[in-house]
């Protein structure tokens, strides 16, 4: 069995305290975030992590991975070194920020000139992850939508088994960029207002920031109330641009995660879903779930607190679940009402109080690639 030791997380909620209120509260406001490619610049909401410059300083992209890592292993290994046999697992929809700024002065068409020969991809983060802390197990990075980093973890949770490394670093990394904002601006998928998973009157989604670590063992190396039980990961081939809307992929990676893990559907505590709020994505996950589930499970969605951080929200919205059971409580989806006509079954619409049990967590992004796991935490 696979142990998770703990993890952490920074996003526009602020710090542990500061997230668990805004959860519980079930507030949470969004920055805005001007759209340069339209001519009068409309500004989109968007939840920032701060207003430092991202792209114009690779350092300062590694100094977000260097802070999570720091505290993360500051609290697991009460100021001594890491095991050196650590493997590095990082998962991220945007893996080479260097090329950010010359993609873009393409799309506008300008001559980009040389490309910057110093290159700085998510294998460079992750490297300088090893050489800081003296890692010196597989350094991984993965690039597979809005399912990458969730993608990684499972993948440490394999090397572990397998006994390739004692210890997984696992790292979701999903900062701003003008061109990934552009893009959905025009494909016409951002809410120009709310977030709104399953309503009726969902508009499209709003983009985040997250920058998460989560540290993972084998049990008999340590032990955690938190466990990985196993997950599915697969990918389609409806549409280059997602899922079937008829939900046949979706059902079935939930189908096969529920028996990697060996669980039921009726010993499931609850479900985190995608819940994006876009049309056609939070159509093709309910009826992925009616097909899967007799009776679908309490699901809610941590998208409107944080914004879907694309190849980031594996790893955030993990990370914020553990952190929402630990306190006690799953929270509401707040903005989900009125339902979809289309729809049965309601996310949970007021915090539940929960301190143990299993949970399901699904995501979903494009090219079909479609990820779910079932996470455990045994009673306190």
């Amino acid at each position: 069995m696979i142990s998770i030791l703990g993890g952490e997380l920074l996003s526009s909620l602020g710090a542990g305290e500061e997230r668990i209120a805004a959860l519980r509260n079930g507030r949470a406001a969004p920055d805005t975030i001007a759209v340069e490619a339209f001519a009068d610049q409309p500004l989109f909401p968007y939840y920032l992590i701060d207003n430092s410059s991202r792209v114009a300083r690779a350092d300062h992209i590694e100094e977000y991975l260097q802070n999570v890592t720091e505290n993360l292993f500051s609290r697991q290994f009460s100021g001594s070194s890491p095991p050196a046999n650590t493997g590095v697992f990082l998962g991220s929809s945007s893996i080479d920020y260097s090329l950010t700024r010359p993609i873009e002065q393409i799309i506008d068409g300008l001559d980009p000139g040389k490309l910057p020969g110093n290159r700085v991809g998510g294998g460079f983060y992750a490297d300088r992850i090893m050489q800081r802390f003296g890692l010196s197990g597989p350094s991984l990075t993965y690039n597979t939508a809005c399912t990458s980093s969730i993608n990684a973890f499972m993948d440490a949770a394999a090397m572990l088994e397998c006994r390739v490394i004692d210890y997984a670093l696992v790292m979701g990394l999903e900062l701003s960029l003008p061109v990934i904002v552009e893009g959905f601006a025009l494909m016409q998928l951002l809410s120009p207002d709310v977030l709104r998973p399953f309503g009726q009157k969902r508009n499209g989604m709003i983009l985040g920031e997250a920058v998460s670590a989560v540290l993972l063992c084998r049990s008999d190396t340590r032990s955690s109330n938190w466990h990985y039980l196993g997950g599915e990961s697969c990918c389609e081939i409806h549409s280059v641009a997602g899922s079937d809307p008829g939900g046949k992929g979706i059902a079935q990676v939930i189908r096969q995660s529920l028996s990697d893990a060996q669980v039921s559907p009726s010993e499931l505590t609850a479900l985190k879903a995608h819940g994006t709020g876009g049309e056609l994505m939070d159509l093709a996950e309910m009826r992925g779930m009616e097909m899967a589930f007799t009776d679908i499970p309490d699901y809610f969605s941590l998208k409107p607190y944080i914004g879907h951080t694309l190849g980031g929200c594996g790893l955030a919205e993990l990370v914020l679940l553990m952190e929402c059971v630990d306190n006690g409580f799953i929270p509401a989806t707040p903005h989900a009402e009125p339902l979809d006509e289309q729809f049965t079954s309601p996310p949970v619409r007021t915090n539940m109080d929960v301190t143990h049990g299993r949970f399901m967590l699904n995501y979903f992004g494009f090219g079909g690639n479609n990820t779910s796991c079932i996470l455990e935490k045994t009673k306190p």
